[in-house]
């Protein structure tokens, strides 16, 4: 009997400290979260704001950028942005496309598409089409963010033009 009790109470103990479950039984609650998170993203690009986009993901995120090193945490994800940013370089159109989601457990991964027009002083504006994928972790504090993303263009290297 005080086996049985103990195991109960240490099951409780545990299950209390155990972090919120996903909801993975609805998955169109996570896609319009996931959603949400995107069409944030668009907008803070255009504004040319990244500390509330940055809000979004994981502190130990990883970014693998087109044409581009390995980031690894929040940190150098910024710096990253900050760069780009003091080129000069401003959005002046940006759209996010979900292709599909799933989710699995703590995890959910996006794909999509992208269109973007990006403007330079002295060149013209550049337009570029791609596709991207993001993994969300699922927090402690019941709110996904984004632990790993990556995109690239659709345009071939050599000439500009987009492949298709």
């Amino acid at each position: 009997m005080r086996t049985a009790l103990v195991l109960c109470v240490s099951a409780m103990v545990l299950a209390s400290c155990a972090p919120p479950a996903p909801p993975t039984a609805n998955l169109e609650e996570a896609r319009k979260v996931i959603e949400g998170i995107m069409d944030k993203a668009e907008k803070d690009m255009l504004a040319g704001v990244t500390d509330t986009t940055l809000t979004n993901y994981t502190d130990d995120a990883v970014s693998m950028p087109n044409n581009g090193p390995f980031l690894r945490g929040k940190a150098a994800i910024r710096e990253y942005y900050k760069r780009t940013q003091q080129m000069g370089l401003t959005f002046t159109n940006v759209d996010f496309v979900t292709v599909d989601v799933k989710v699995g457990g703590r995890f959910a991964y996006e794909i999509g598409t992208y269109t973007m027009t990006m403007e330079m002083e002295g060149m013209e504006p550049m337009t570029d089409q791609g596709k991207y994928l993001m993994i969300y972790e699922y927090g402690e504090d019941g709110k996904w963010r984004i632990k790993i993303e990556t995109w690239n263009t659709d345009k071939l290297a050599e000439s500009g033009e987009s492949e298709g």
